[in-house]
């Protein structure tokens, strides 16, 4: 995995091949080793480090006339320094990656040297170069079906494919394989009309603990800076399917405050918010995911946003379509859909009043997919996940009356009656206490099922 554990373990088992190879003394055997190593430490930051090990790594191929792995080193030493911004540095290295590539015939080291090299003059902002090379990379990509890079990570590719983004949205405007890179766009997901993208994909937990990841890079609690502007967030992916008007937001976010005094604090938590969220974003240009139309505000419809709420949304409706002509389909579908509810919508938040409808609406959309897969696995005599999804809803509302009568049928089933009947007196008890009623008609016959069982004897 390129993160810091992946680079870590990749950098022992490398070394220990090093080792090896002077064991063995075969000098030639270490120089794939030293260009593992190179993006190990490169990518990671440590520009000396993966200047030192290229360098050795080249020695022993230049002395093999290997140029081929020569040119991987030199292809990822570049790409170390484009990924630190020491742009100067890169620029000789992944050329003479790109010629020796082309020589060899090998069209994929070309294309992702040509891609490096995008990242670079993108970098610089040097549109007449970038409009050069993004030409000759998307050719390469369009001829020899290459896609794949643009879609998920590779080994000679960025750690963050997402990164690549800005790379076609301005090869589509420079009417650069402008097809092709539409085409590319929607390959990822996105609005082949993406008007702007920071590089990452922005990626929001709202189910149980508030967290965010700006790419791989999850965002501190103490970078917003201002209360307000991670409540104004917030506000903004509860309300994500309308725009909001400005009054709307101050009303509900600064009720104590003079509309002037409302405005003013709107604009100083609006302005923190942008700058949280993509903090290397022109202050002219839009954001990339909050959209402003006069004076109303949402979340952009097409911006590269995961919410797992969202998430759960979709995976509930594609269970419940699998669930009559494919339940074994369903079932996996909504296995994936509760994992993604780790607790109540911006649970830490309780207090917030314009989140207590959506919380309300993901806990009892919950609560019925669980009851909904519970029947399902009992159709399929799962009778032990039965009992362990029944306990899940009722950890969440112990007032679930079908949870219990699905949980006492699975008890029966197993042959274990004594927990059917507990599971029965539980349910009389907190319906009780909780409501002040008794069970439905339909659980109370359940029970005189299981009381006319006669006990199994040892």
């Amino acid at each position: 995995a390129k993160n810091h554990q992946g680079y870590e373990q990749a950098r022992h088992w490398f070394q220990k091949a090093i080792q090896l190879s002077e064991t063995l003394m075969v000098p030639r055997l270490k120089v794939e080793s030293f260009w593992g190593l190179a993006q190990a430490y490169g990518f990671q930051g440590d520009l000396a480090m993966a200047q030192q090990v290229t360098d050795e790594g080249l020695e022993i191929a230049v002395q093999a006339g290997d140029e081929w792995i020569a040119s991987l080193l030199r292809l990822t030493l570049g790409a170390s320094y484009v990924l630190a911004e020491s742009y100067d540095a890169a620029g000789g290295w992944l050329q003479q990656a790109a010629d020796t590539f082309r020589e060899c015939g090998d069209t994929f080291g070309e294309a992702m040297s040509r891609l490096w090299q995008s990242l670079l003059w993108h970098g610089r902002g040097d549109n007449t170069r970038l409009k050069r090379d993004l030409a000759d990379l998307l050719q390469l990509v369009r001829e020899h079906d290459y896609s794949f890079i643009f879609q998920k990570r590779t080994l000679l590719g960025p750690p963050e494919p997402r990164s690549l983004v800005p790379l076609l949205i301005f090869a589509r405007d420079a009417a650069i394989e402008t097809a092709y890179a539409k085409q590319l766009l929607v390959s990822m997901g996105l609005n082949p009309q993406l008007e702007t993208h920071p590089g990452y994909q922005l990626r929001l937990q709202t189910l149980g603990s508030f967290r965010i990841w700006c790419g791989r890079e999850e965002l501190p609690a103490g970078a917003w800076r201002r209360q307000k502007a991670r409540q104004l967030f917030q506000l903004l992916v509860t309300y994500r399917q309308t725009m909001l008007e400005r009054e709307q937001i101050v009303d509900m976010l600064w009720p104590e405050l003079d509309p002037e005094g409302g405005q003013r604090d709107f604009k100083i938590a609006y302005t923190t918010l942008c700058k949280v969220l993509e903090p290397n974003r022109d202050r002219k240009a839009p954001s990339a995911f909050v959209v402003r139309d006069g004076s109303r505000y949402g979340l952009r419809p097409d911006g590269d946003i995961w919410l797992d709420a969202a998430a759960f949304d979709e995976l509930v409706v594609a269970g419940d379509q699998q669930l009559t002509k494919r339940p074994l389909t369903a079932v996996e579908t909504y296995r994936q859909a509760l994992k993604l509810y780790e607790g109540e919508y911006l649970q830490e938040f309780p207090y917030e009043e314009w989140s207590s409808e959506e919380r309300e609406r993901l806990l009892t959309t919950y609560l019925r997919t669980a009851e909904r897969l519970a029947r399902a696995l009992s159709e399929q005599g799962e009778w032990e996940e039965v009992i362990a999804v029944c306990e899940l809803i009722l950890a969440r509302d112990d007032c679930w009356e079908q949870a219990y009568r699905l949980m006492m049928s699975a008890f029966l089933a197993l042959g274990q009656r004594p927990q059917a009947l507990r599971a029965y007196q539980r349910c009389v008890e907190r319906l009780n206490s909780e409501l002040g009623v008794q069970p439905a008609a339909a659980t109370t016959q359940l029970y005189q099922k299981i009381l006319a069982q006669a006990p199994q004897t040892a």
